[in-house]
Formats: structure tokens, C-alpha cells, sequence
């Protein structure tokens, strides 16, 4: 009994030490993250990791799992697209993304485009608290 107290302690600890690498990365990295997973699990395209097909939500939950063991080792979007979202860790195969209609691409571009579509947007948005009105001097 009291081995499996001192597993599930060392398991527990494991799980903190996970979550406080994850908080290590900086937020605006994560938003991009966050922002490339719900990029994935709402759309209608096939994902297809070790030539088995995945729905959006599949291949979201898988990545996000992947990413959580990666801890501390992603620390930007890139990282994450690079180290987590590209192949298989089993394998070494490319995970692909066959949009309707479209014939299957590296998920790696899918998400480096979907990520240049985001920087690109931010870079034309009105920084929070500028003013569009023109200053006086």
C-alpha cells in the first residue's frame, strides 16, 4: 500500500512539474499555439497521422497532448510546429492535412501558413490604447 502512496506522490509531482513548464512559456507564444490548435480542430479537413484519417478534433486533442509532454522544450509557436505538430514521434512520418477538395500538404505548411495568415492580421491591427485620431503637437 504504501508503494503505491509513494507512485502516485511521484506521479503527482511529475504532473506539477509539466504544468510549471508549460506556464514557463511566454503568453503571447501560447496564444499562437492555442490559436494554430483551434485552427485545427475546427476544420472540416482530414488529418492524417501514420496513414490513419483524423477529424479536426482528433488531431487537435493529440497535438495538444504531444505539446504538453514537450513541456519547457517548445517555447513558440514554431517550436510547437517544428517539435510537436509536424511528424510522428513513433514513426518519424510527416503528419499531412487533405482540405475538402484539395489534395494532402505537410500539416507543417498548412500551419505556417495559417500562422503567417494570424502575424500578418496583428501586424495590421490597431495597437490596444493607440489612437487612430492624429496628435497634436
Amino acid at each position: 500500500m504504501r508503494s503505491k502512496a509513494i507512485v502516485a506522490a511521484a506521479f503527482l509531482a511529475l504532473l506539477g512539474l509539466r504544468f510549471a513548464a508549460a506556464a514557463a512559456r511566454p503568453a503571447p507564444e501560447q496564444e499562437k499555439i492555442d490559436y494554430l490548435l483551434a485552427q485545427v480542430r475546427g476544420s472540416d479537413a482530414v488529418f492524417i497521422r501514420n496513414g490513419k484519417e483524423h477529424d479536426g478534433a482528433a488531431a487537435a486533442a493529440h497535438l495538444k497532448s504531444k505539446l504538453w509532454w514537450a513541456g519547457k522544450r517548445v517555447q513558440t509557436a514554431r517550436d510547437f510546429i517544428a517539435g510537436v505538430a509536424s511528424h510522428s514521434e513513433e514513426t518519424g512520418k510527416p503528419y499531412e492535412i487533405r482540405p475538402r477538395n484539395a489534395p494532402p500538404l505537410p500539416l507543417r505548411d498548412w500551419l505556417l501558413a495559417r500562422l503567417a495568415e494570424r502575424d500578418k492580421g496583428a501586424a495590421s491591427a490597431p495597437q490596444k490604447g493607440a489612437s487612430s485620431a492624429p496628435r497634436r503637437p
